[in-house]
């Protein structure tokens, strides 16, 4: 499991003690360079990965942020992908 700043691993705690299963956060790399992230509720665990293949630092904190907020609303199956229509707005796809 990844090392998280620690105001985000309390929010990971936080939200598998609300869900009553684990949540692991990894870092994937995918040739798909629109993923951003994506959120799986799997019989006893919820897994959050998010692409590692994007410059920047700590630019993965805001996606798993969201991805945890999404697990802890109900959501099932998430995936955020990058703005395509090129007016900065990105529309995350289920």
């Amino acid at each position: 499991m990844e090392s998280l700043p620690p105001p985000l691993e309390q929010k990971r705690e936080a939200v598998a003690r609300s869900l009553g299963r684990p949540v692991y956060v990894r870092g994937v790399r995918t040739p798909d360079s629109e993923l951003r992230g994506r959120l799986r509720v799997e019989p006893g665990r919820v897994v959050i990965e998010y692409q590692v293949a994007e410059a920047g630092y700590f630019w993965h904190v805001p996606v798993i942020e969201e991805l945890l907020d999404r697990a802890a609303a109900g959501e099932q199956s998430v995936e955020l992908r990058a703005p395509s229509t090129g007016d900065g707005e990105g529309r995350p796809e289920r």
